[in-house]
């Protein structure tokens, strides 16, 4: 059952009409059909993407950009699990608060980063917080969802054994609440890569993203396009995990509840 999750995270069919794309790719360019000058064949990216690693220019922009996802995604986490399950429990909080965040979390992370800029500098840490804001909102809003979904009847056991609230939120409402909070998990980390890449392009020389501009600004196509790739990859073995552990925790749930 295990082997059979991760296959449907890895998604080998679709991988399959990918290598089939990269080799009519580069049989458009060979026979004439695709002549961009900056639009090197998979080939000569391949090539540059060997360079690029061999140089370690590579291995250190893609540290960099791991890092400060997995930074900013546990920082969003942490504070999406806690802001949204206040919403979702106690009701002044969310009468008074809903409407605030229902505006923050639909202002484009994009149009803060001069923001960012201006007060932390071209720093890590501006890169860090801008991807923090983009990647909380989806936790606050699935983690409100999941603490509210909680069955009434549930509850009546809670009183009924007379648990503390501590108990009733640790032991009944966390619960049932986890494979929403995984959802948003799961969509935070997707978004804090992605942002943390704009980022590197914007505010911060640093990173894949850098690497994907200077490349650009250099006219080396066949770098550019192997910075792109890379950031793809990046983005997909995040996904593909974060779908395993999705479907993991849910099937766990499960057995859980039966």
């Amino acid at each position: 059952m295990t082997r059979r999750r991760l296959i449907q995270a890895v998604n080998p069919l679709g991988w399959m009409v990918v290598l089939a794309i990269i080799a009519l790719w580069q049989l458009l360019i060979e026979v004439g059909i695709i002549n961009f000058d900056y639009t090197p064949p998979p080939t000569e990216i391949a090539d540059g993407l060997g360079h690029l690693v061999a140089s370690g220019e590579m291995g250190e922009a893609v540290v960099h950009t791991l890092t400060v996802t997995v930074v900013a995604s546990a920082i969003a986490i942490a504070a999406g699990v806690t802001l949204g399950a206040a919403l979702g429990l106690v009701k002044p909080v969310r009468t008074y608060s809903i409407g605030t965040v229902d505006f923050l979390r639909t202002v484009p992370v994009v149009a803060l980063m001069p923001v960012a800029l201006l007060v932390w500098g071209a720093s890590s840490k501006a890169e860090i917080i801008v991807a923090s804001y983009a990647a909380g909102w989806p936790v606050v809003v699935n983690t409100m969802a999941g603490v509210q979904s909680v069955h009434p009847l549930k509850r009546d056991v809670a009183r009924s054994f007379r648990l503390s609230r501590s108990e009733t939120l640790y032991k009944i409402v966390l619960p049932v609440a986890t494979p929403a909070i995984l959802i948003g998990a799961r969509l935070a980390i997707v978004s804090a890569l992605v942002v943390a890449i704009v980022a590197e392009m914007l505010i911060n020389p640093d990173g894949v993203g850098w690497g994907l501009v200077f490349s650009m600004q250099s006219l080396k196509p066949e770098n550019m396009w192997a910075y792109a790739v890379v950031a793809g990859w990046m983005g997909y073995l995040m996904n593909a995990i974060l779908v395993y552990a999705v479907r993991r925790g849910g099937a766990n749930m499960g057995v859980a509840k039966a």
